[in-house]
Formats: C-alpha cells, sequence, structure tokens
C-alpha cells in the first residue's frame, strides 16, 4: 500500500545494482532525480512500492543473477512495480519481457526518464491498464542520443562518489556485449564533470572514483580531442581534502601523464585496474584485443617502474574458444611474472550476438574450471604477497560507513585498494585516516590507527 504524507502519495523505491561502477553512477543519479520528484529511496531489502533492477549482461551468471534480482524483490513485496534496466535489459529487451512479474523495461540510454516512466506506469495502473507485457521504454542506442550526467550529492550507503565522464564504446571485441548495450563511446564534457564532482565534494565524499564503460578514451570524441590524463589533473587542482581513484582502464589507453601523475601526486591513488583477458597473442587477436602481450607487460612495466608499490588489478578470462594447454601457459606465466595484487578470473561465457558465440571449438566446462582455479590460487597468493609487503607500514584508508558484519570493526581501502579493518569509534567513518598494518593472513589484513 502507497504512503500518504499530508495528502501527498509517498512511493517508496528500493533499487538492486549488479555490475560495474559505471551502474553504480547510474543508480545513483536515478535515486537523485526520483528524490526531486518526491520520491523516497530505501533499502534493497525493504518491502518498497518499486523495485528497480539495475542489470549486468557481462556473463551468463551475471545474466542469472539479474534476474534472480526480481525474484527476491518480488518475494519482499508480490505487489510491488519492478522496473528492469541496464545492459541486460538493453541487450534483450524481449527475453527480459518475458521475465515473471516485470511491469517495465527500460534501456540504457532512457535511465534518466525513470521518474516519468513510474508516473506513467502507476497512473496504468490506477487505470487498471497494466495487465500483459510489461511496458519497453528503450531507445535506439546504437543512434545519436543525448549522453547526460547530473551531480549526485548521496550514494546511499557509499563512501565513494562514483562520476562517470564517458560511456560506451567503440572497440570491437569479439566475446563483448557493451557495444550492443551501451553504445558508441561518448565524453561528457569537462566542465560538466568538474561540476558534478564539486557536487560530491561539497555533500562531504573524500574519495572521487571516475567510471566509464572504455575509461581511458575520455576525450577522443572532443573536438579538439582531449586526453583523459588531463581530467584528471583538472580534477585534482580542484579545491579540497580528497583522493581520487581509477576505474578499469585499457592499457593502450594508459599514456605517460598519467602514470607520472600517479608517481607525482598523493590524492592520485596508485592503484590501476587494468584489463588482460589473456597472456597469449593468438588468443588476444581472436578477441579483437587492441593489444598484445608485449604491449601489456611494458605499460606495466613502465608502471611499476615509476610506482612500485602501485595496487594492479586485471580481469582474465579461461577457456576462450581455441585456448590450448600451452595458450593457458603463457597467461599463467605472464600472471606469475608480473606483480598483480587482484584478480578477476572468469570462465568464457557465450554471449548471444556477440563474434565468438559462433565458434565451435569451445573448452570443456571441467578445463575452464581447473584453469580458472589455478589462476584464481595464483592471484591470491599474489594478493597475500603484496599485503604482507606492508606490514608494520603506515597506509591511509576511506574509512566505511559500515562495520565488518563479523568482527564489528571499522573497514576501508588503503589508497592502494588493500582492504583494512581496525578498531575505532564511528566518528571516523568517512574520513581517510592512516593506519599502521600490524597483521596480515588470507582472511583479513589488520591494523590500528596512528
Amino acid at each position: 500500500m502507497i504512503a500518504r504524507k499530508k495528502g501527498k502519495l509517498i512511493v517508496k523505491v528500493a533499487f538492486a545494482t549488479l555490475g560495474c561502477r559505471t551502474n553504480q553512477n547510474d543508480t545513483a543519479e536515478m535515486q537523485t532525480l526520483l528524490e526531486q520528484e518526491g520520491f523516497s529511496i530505501v533499502g534493497s531489502q525493504e518491502r518498497a512500492d518499486v523495485y528497480v533492477v539495475n542489470t549486468c549482461t557481462v556473463t551468463a551468471k551475471s545474466d542469472a543473477s539479474s534476474r534472480q534480482a526480481v525474484k527476491k524483490s518480488l518475494a519482499i513485496n508480490d505487489g510491488a512495480m519492478v522496473i528492469f534496466t541496464g545492459c541486460y535489459a538493453q541487450n534483450n529487451p524481449e527475453e527480459a519481457a518475458r521475465i515473471p512479474g516485470l511491469d517495465v523495461v527500460l534501456g540504457n540510454a532512457n535511465k534518466l526518464e525513470i521518474a516519468k516512466v513510474i508516473k506513467a506506469q502507476l497512473n496504468r495502473i490506477h487505470q487498471e491498464d497494466a495487465f500483459g507485457l510489461p511496458l519497453v521504454h528503450m531507445s535506439d542506442i546504437t543512434q545519436k542520443w543525448d549522453f547526460k550526467t547530473i551531480p549526485v550529492a548521496d550514494f546511499h550507503g557509499k563512501t565513494k562518489a562514483f562520476i562517470k565522464v564517458q560511456t560506451g564504446c567503440d572497440e570491437a571485441c569479439s566475446f563483448c556485449t557493451v557495444v550492443r548495450a551501451r553504445g558508441h563511446s561518448i565524453s561528457d564534457s569537462r566542465k560538466n564533470i568538474l561540476n558534478n564532482v564539486r557536487h560530491s565534494l561539497d555533500a562531504g565524499y573524500r574519495e572521487i572514483t571516475l567510471t566509464g564503460i572504455n575509461l581511458g578514451t575520455y576525450g577522443m570524441d572532443c573536438n579538439p580531442p582531449e586526453t583523459f590524463s588531463s581530467l584528471v589533473e583538472d580534477i585534482l587542482d580542484l579545491a579540497g581534502d580528497f583522493r581520487v581513484r581509477l576505474s578499469s582502464i585499457n592499457p593502450v589507453e594508459i599514456d605517460d601523464r598519467l602514470i607520472e601523475l600517479m608517481a607525482e601526486r598523493d590524492d592520485l591513488c596508485p592503484h590501476f585496474h587494468i584489463p588482460l583477458q589473456s597472456g597469449d597473442d593468438t588468443i588476444l587477436s581472436r578477441m579483437r584485443r587492441n593489444y598484445n602481450a608485449r604491449q601489456y607487460r611494458e605499460v606495466v612495466e613502465k608502471i611499476v617502474c615509476r610506482i612500485p608499490k602501485v595496487g594492479l588489478g586485471a580481469d582474465i578470462i579461461v577457456g576462450f574458444p581455441g585456448e590450448t594447454e600451452a595458450m593457458f601457459e603463457n597467461t599463467r606465466r605472464m600472471v606469475a611474472e608480473l606483480p598483480f595484487t587482484t584478480l578477476h578470473v572468469f570462465s568464457y561465457s557465450s554471449r548471444r550476438g556477440t563474434e565468438a558465440a559462433g565458434s565451435r571449438n569451445d573448452v570443456p566446462k571441467a578445463v575452464k574450471k581447473e584453469r580458472n582455479k589455478i589462476l584464481t590460487e595464483l592471484g591470491n597468493r599474489k594478493a597475500l604477497e603484496f599485503r604482507q609487503s606492508f606490514l608494520d607500514q603506515t597506509v591511509n584508508v576511506l574509512v566505511e560507513n559500515s562495520r565488518e558484519p563479523r568482527t564489528g570493526r571499522l573497514r576501508g581501502h588503503s589508497q592502494n585498494y588493500i582492504p583494512v579493518s581496525f578498531e575505532g569509534d564511528d566518528g571516523w567513518m568517512n574520513r581517510i585516516v592512516p593506519v599502521r598494518i600490524l597483521d596480515v593472513s588470507e582472511q583479513q589484513v589488520s591494523g590500528c590507527l596512528t
């Protein structure tokens, strides 16, 4: 039952967000717009009148999780309106429309129209005209469309502000659905980005995470072209006590100036997440990646030479069609030789509509599972070694707004993206504080305030 306050309807809206940091930004923008229109935002586990599932479609598992989020929402309130948006919705609107319980399928280019869509659907329900298939509200994202971002002052429980500087991708990776889901690469204006950053800083956020679907291509579509590193420098020069973190960025978009900025500036977190996908040139070519193993290695070595304690993450796909034992060994050896500190290992998942989906030489599931296990265990060992190198050293931790569920300790991430927990009162939350690392295990990194 929708509540009333002084005669006004109060519609409660809950969000479930899957996938990347760009989706986190999209959710925050939708929440901001809804609050401006008088809607009330509640937690995803609370009873709501409307549930919005902001989906991911990177893997088949992502699709399944998105569908499961619908079931979980309806289990809380089976009479609620459910809106399905994000990349799964964009790529497969007809399939999405058949998910039981959905009311609206909303396109990626239409997310900022969410208030209008909810109001229209509530009117349909009032007129008893909301039966049958869900409303599909979706623009053709492959055509030119207006990319807009808005200032966000509340990321609902997050201690980091996610600032989207571009969206879309012009690459043609044979396994990826992003181009269909997000369209061509489009940059936000520098003026608007700086305004959005200032808005979040004024709201009290101490860490700005720059996001995008192909982050490093920011500015390439501008006239005249601009560089991502120059944007980062402008953000760092804004007034305030804050730090900047980069989300995933491809190796060929990391220029020398970006590396120098990270080496020179304490307020630019020494942390890169650089997708590798494979350490074998044949597989990289089949994946249509725009670099080879040597180029990737050279970028990483250049980074480590200038920033020895850099946090270095990577995405890797095992079991890509045609991947032999020798090809996998090239990847395993490269991972072993480079100073990775976090690894996200995925077993290849065929995605409908991609070039690779037509490949017949698939790798058996058992082989994919074993290769995934080998790299995951290797990645865990390297992560442990990296964290142990900080024993008895002090790191700067952004303290989260919630405590560790098991221990009740404060928690946060260092500038190098090491998860750290320590004792302290709530007054330290949402602050960047110096923490001395006292103990490192496979389960946790513990420290104390200095």
